[in-house]
């Protein structure tokens, strides 16, 4: 059984290493120059101590010609070797770094916008935020460190060579000391990567509530409930800092073993050596190169060990990116491969059906809607109405049934017919941290200025934005703080309106509008509702009296259509929402 899972981690390892291949590839002329200079500087840096050792062997021998001469060539090779080091291969290393860790972003990034809707609502933030930003990092860190400890292995090749040409005995001891000081580094290794594993997934958590806190904090603090928010992360920041401090105390015992067991052997080495010298076995020159060695003796294993927990980071890392890259823990949305250019705004729903998680949300719905129709779906809240917009813009997908758009199936068309030709307006809009045009803008770049002012005209915008300092070049903050709640939804419908799509949906848009307020953007739907298709999830009946149809939704399920006069007449349940809303504004 354990054999299996370490067969299994090795499987994990190299399927990784394999992945990020593509990767390393883009920059395949400074991956190379990488590895030759690490090899180039492990040569020579597996030569430097006995080469020295040599030197004091000369001065020592009265040979002092030959000592300079090669501390004189030491030196330029030295110099030559730090050149290397410091220009040719930090510039290799930087190219390579970058374009890994940016093209990693990037692949994540773009995979995140095609997860499926459900997984994104289940799945906290922080969890994406931390592949995005620290992982990528992780990765290529990983690469470097065992790049840098295969090239101090292959530096310390020679010193078990050479260790072995000085004394058989003393290259026996080494290697005892070495596979001692490997095991032990193991087990450790081993401890310290399942403290990282769980210290990943603390991380995760925590990010996701400090971004909760920093994107929420005016709700926050109008909620009284910032003292809440710091206790939640406080005590996050507290259990992560509790088990970053168990690993390192857990790695510190580790380290204190490693370093007694290697002292030991070090002590051991040097007294034989000395009893070598003194009974002329070794020379003194060789007494001193196994002194400068000593340090040296034990690392390889180290170095050794260290990179396979560097391959095991790198794994975790990796494998927290690929999820996301390859859809294998989150899936993604599906489209079809149908290209329509131009919808004419025929929408028909034919019995669907929806179920979120284990509850049935819709319960064989039927409609149907003409192009150029303004419908409205009313209903008491969680009837199902805004399920009906978000299964129409594929934010969801159907469980039974389908939904035509001029007779398409919807799970047919890709991405582009639906995206471009359906726009949603929200309950809660989203506005960037941009300009109030720059916000426009992103649906349209090629939008003129004077394309532009009508949209915003029509949705009752334009004299507010003139009336502001920086007029259209006002920044409106991160999701629109700088503007009220009304100005949001303005500036969205404006936004939605210069997409120019043939089917507009409505998702209760109106709903923050003071009355006035709705009262002008409801006429300038109805100014340009024959230019469109128009879907409005409505809370106010008031304002949808004027529609074609409308449909009333209860539990899921069609309870009546028609017109506003003919519901009032023959449908109860719309008859006792709008008399309720009549009591609601008598009351106010």
């Amino acid at each position: 059984m354990k054999k299996d899972v370490k067969n299994k981690k090795k499987t994990s390892v190299w399927k990784y290493v394999k992945k990020c291949v593509p990767y390393f590839a883009k920059e395949k002329k400074a991956v190379i120059v990488l590895i030759s200079l690490s090899i180039i500087i492990s040569i020579f840096n597996s030569f430097a101590p006995a080469l020295i050792a040599k030197i004091l062997d000369y001065s020592t021998s009265g040979r002092l010609d030959a000592a300079i001469s090669y501390s004189v060539f030491i030196l330029g090779i030295a110099l030559f070797m730090d050149f290397l080091d410091n220009i040719f291969f930090m510039r290799a290393y930087i190219k390579v770094q970058e374009t890994v860790t940016n093209n990693l972003k990037k692949d994540v990034i773009s995979a995140y916008f095609d997860i499926d809707n459900k997984e994104l609502l289940k799945t906290s933030s922080g969890v994406f935020l931390t592949r995005i930003t620290e992982d990528p990092n992780n990765i290529v860190n990983a690469f470097n460190a065992v790049r840098g400890n295969v090239s101090r292995i292959l530096s310390n090749v020679f010193v078990f060579i050479y260790i072995f040409y000085i004394n058989f005995v003393l290259g026996v001891v080494t290697v005892l000391g070495t596979i001692t000081v490997y095991l032990v580094e193991k087990y450790a290794m081993d401890k310290w990567n399942a403290y990282k594993k769980r210290r990943n997934k603390l991380r995760d958590r925590n990010t996701s509530i400090i971004n909760e806190g920093i994107r929420g904090s005016h709700d926050i603090k109008l909620l009284n409930i910032v003292d809440h928010f710091k206790s939640r992360i406080s005590g996050n920041l507290d259990e992560l800092y509790d088990d970053t401090i168990k690993s390192y105390k857990a790695d510190n015992w580790y380290t204190f073993l490693r370093s007694t067991i290697v002292n030991i052997f070090t002590v051991v080495i040097i007294i034989l050596s000395i009893y070598f010298v003194k009974f002329d076995i070794i020379k003194i020159s060789s007494l001193i190169a196994v002194f400068m060695y000593k340090d040296r003796l034990f690392t390889s294993v180290l170095y050794l060990a260290w990179s396979e927990r560097q391959l095991k980071e790198f794994a975790l890392s990796a494998e927290r990116v690929f999820e996301v890259i390859d859809h294998t823990e989150y899936k993604k949305e599906k489209y079809g491969n149908k290209r329509v250019n131009n919808l004419t705004g025929k929408i028909e729903f034919k019995n669907v059906s929806f179920k979120y998680n284990k509850d049935l949300v819709l319960k064989g719905v039927n409609f149907s809607i003409e192009p150029k129709d303004t419908v409205a779906i009313v209903g008491k809240s969680g009837s199902g109405k805004s399920t009906i917009i978000n299964l129409l813009s594929k934010i969801y997908e159907v469980s039974n049934g389908e939904i035509l758009l001029d007779g398409y199936n919807i799970n047919d068309l890709d991405k582009y017919s639906i995206r471009k030709n359906i726009s949603v307006i929200s309950q809660k809009p989203y506005l960037f941290n941009m300009t109030i045009k720059d916000n426009l803008l992103l649906v349209n770049p090629d939008a003129a200025q004077k394309q532009i002012e009508n949209v915003c005209k029509i949705c009752e915008l334009h004299d507010y934005i003139m009336s502001l300092p920086k007029k259209y070049n006002t920044l409106v903050g991160e999701g629109g703080v700088t503007l009220s709640g009304g100005e949001c939804q303005r500036v969205a419908i404006a936004r939605a309106l210069l997409m120019r799509t043939n089917i507009i949906l409505f998702d209760e848009a109106t709903s923050a509008l003071d009355n006035e307020t709705q009262e002008n953007i409801q006429n300038a739907i109805n100014n340009i509702s024959s230019e469109y298709t128009m879907l409005i999830v409505a809370h106010r009946l008031s304002t949808i009296k004027n529609c074609n149809k409308i449909i009333v939704i209860d539990d899921g399920r069609v309870a009546g259509m028609g017109t506003h006069l003919e519901l009032l007449k023959t449908n109860p349940i719309y008859k006792s929402l709008y008399e309720k809303e009549l009591q609601n504004n008598d009351e106010n």
